[in-house]
């Protein structure tokens, strides 16, 4: 489950630890927005002030009319007692990542959100890709333009890389035993062609051009 642990900086530099994990999956920006909002709330150092949750900052709570209670149906808000105003703190930061890409203490929620979505939808290969390129230099078409396949190994990549492509059908049979594959894949990697990485005991290779 991708989670991030979001702290509250005033309770911080206070010296108090005020934060909650917050869970992303299937979750966006809007939703996180949301709970990142609701544990500032709680703050013991507040420096400012934000609209009520309940009344949404119109002052007002919409009661029913009852037979047994004398009410009218639009009573001033009990939360903020009538102001439209809570405090709260107001600025964050995320001091722990668990199970998805690290991108810093102040990402865009929106940027932090899609990155779940992509691991969700290409797994392990795409963790791979961004530490290969950079969480925060990467996109899904560029993931697919580079993607060059997964195997075990780097030498069970090259093995089928070879096959695949057929380079070395046109050499004689009684000559392929001697095909260095090793060599090859090192003048490709000192060439700049390819580049590896490893997740979870699978090796990820993706095309440098």
């Amino acid at each position: 489950m991708a989670r991030i642990y979001v702290a509250s900086l005033s309770d911080y530099n206070a010296g108090l630890l005020l934060g909650e994990w917050i869970d992303l999956d299937g979750k966006d920006a809007d939703d996180v927005q949301g709970e990142i909002a609701a544990m500032l709330r709680t703050s013991k150092h507040p420096n400012v002030s934000v609209a009520c949750p309940i009344c949404e900052g119109t002052k007002e709570h919409h009661h029913p009319l009852t037979d047994l209670h004398n009410y009218a149906s639009v009573v001033p808000c009990l939360y903020c007692k009538g102001t439209g105003k809570v405090p709260s703190a107001e600025e964050w930061s995320i001091h722990d990542y668990d199970d998805c890409p690290d991108m810093g203490e102040n990402p865009s929620l929106e940027d932090l959100c899609e990155q779940v979505r992509l691991v969700e939808e290409h797994g392990d290969a795409w963790r791979a890709y961004i530490e290969w390129r950079h969480v925060n230099d990467v996109s899904e078409s560029d993931f697919e333009d580079c993607r060059a396949g997964e195997a075990d190994s780097e030498e069970d990549w090259i093995d089928n890389f070879l096959e695949e492509t057929g380079v070395l059908d046109e050499m004689p049979e009684n000559l392929r035993s001697y095909f260095d594959s090793s060599r090859y894949l090192r003048d490709m990697e000192l060439n700049g062609d390819v580049s590896f990485e490893y997740v979870n005991g699978t090796t990820y290779a993706f095309w440098n051009h």
